[in-house]
């Protein structure tokens, strides 16, 4: 009896030893260190070139050690084609980077959370270089989903917003149309949330076409001038009626916080800065109005490069949903030699050259 116990426990120590390994050639090897929620945790991924897959054309395994969890998961990482998800650090956390490349140049930060000894994930961070080569910065937070095998397959793609201001990045372009604006400073409308309107500001076109700018917020009277550089316009849900609900602001220790429209409010009401939003006419001849709409036009007008101050701005985000381009109008005011200041209504096409 004693002999066949013994024969039992070696046969089981040898097929341990000799079971085929998860992968026994490991390459594209990183390794990361977290502490979250007070907690030590080892991240490894890797591509093991064992490893088929009917989706990922160059499929990665990612490998999750700590307290109460010893996870591997496939087909959460690797290559599909255009796209491309590995495991990453950043603002000092486990974050999937997602990168995809057709014409719309995309990446993506998805920061990682641990609950219940389950990866989650819940809020993307998204950079998209537009066709009009402009880079759009937004954010989406929702319900938090576990990420497991199989992750990969739709899951990243369900965390994508539907951009409601889309179609307001992709009529913005500013040509150089006149050598004295090349070092004039403008502003770009981006946005509004209640009676709040977002620019920004360029102080050259040289720093338009390098993407450089300053993201301002004003009201009828006041503007506040963030000095971040990482802003993100928040998507609200896709069953809201709104675009976009405050903006998540990145600290220069990656701290993300949410402002709300209220916090927004308090951080615009302490401002002393008048307001001073400005940009130039891109057409040719732009119709000025004394309502904002067709049905009150004037017999003045503004043409090409003719610098204005934008006093208010309306946007019919609901026709943005439905048409292509978006529903926005401008008050704005202007000095003529003959009339003095003149201050009507011009259709936000009057800013681009379509």
């Amino acid at each position: 009896m004693q002999k066949i116990v013994l024969l039992i426990f070696t046969l089981i120590i040898s097929t341990v030893c000799y079971a085929k390994q998860p992968c026994s050639h490991k390459t594209f090897v990183e390794n990361y260190h977290f502490n979250l929620n007070a907690q030590s945790y080892k991240f490894t991924s890797y591509h093991c070139d064992e490893n088929e897959n009917e989706f990922f054309s160059e499929p990665d395994i990612l490998e999750v050690h700590g307290k109460n969890i010893n996870k591997s998961l496939k087909n959460v990482i690797g290559i599909k084609g255009m796209i491309g998800i590995i495991l990453s650090k950043w603002n000092n956390k486990p974050t999937f980077y997602y990168v995809s490349t057709p014409s719309d140049y995309t990446q993506a930060f998805i920061p990682i959370n641990i609950k219940n000894n389950n990866l989650m994930v819940d809020c993307i961070y998204i950079n998209q270089q537009l066709k009009n080569y402009m880079v759009t910065s937004h954010s989406y937070c929702g319900e938090p989903q576990i990420v497991a095998d199989g992750f990969g397959d739709e899951g990243f793609e369900h965390l994508f917003p539907d951009f409601y201001l889309d179609g307001v990045f992709y009529f913005i372009y500013f040509p150089e149309t006149n050598l004295y604006l090349s070092n004039k400073e403008f502003d770009v409308f981006i946005g509004k949330l209640d009676d709040i309107s977002f620019y920004r500001r360029y102080s050259s076109i040289k720093n338009y076409v390098s993407n450089k700018y300053t993201v301002i917020m004003t009201n009828q009277d006041k503007e506040y001038r963030f000095k971040e550089s990482q802003i993100y316009l928040r998507m609200a849900s896709r069953e809201s009626a709104e675009s976009f609900i405050g903006l998540d602001i990145i600290d220069s220790k990656g701290k993300i916080t949410f402002y709300d429209k209220t916090a927004l409010a308090k951080r615009l009401n302490k401002s002393t800065i008048k307001r001073n939003i400005k940009s130039y006419i891109q057409h040719e001849k732009v119709p000025l109005y004394d309502e904002p709409n067709d049905s009150h036009p004037t017999d003045m007008y503004l043409v090409q490069n003719d610098f204005v101050k934008i006093v208010d701005v309306i946007w019919n985000k609901e026709e943005l949903k439905r048409s292509e381009y978006p529903d926005i109008w401008f008050k704005v005011s202007y000095k003529s030699k003959d009339q003095g200041e003149m201050v009507k209504w011009i259709n936000g096409k009057a800013f681009t050259i379509w």
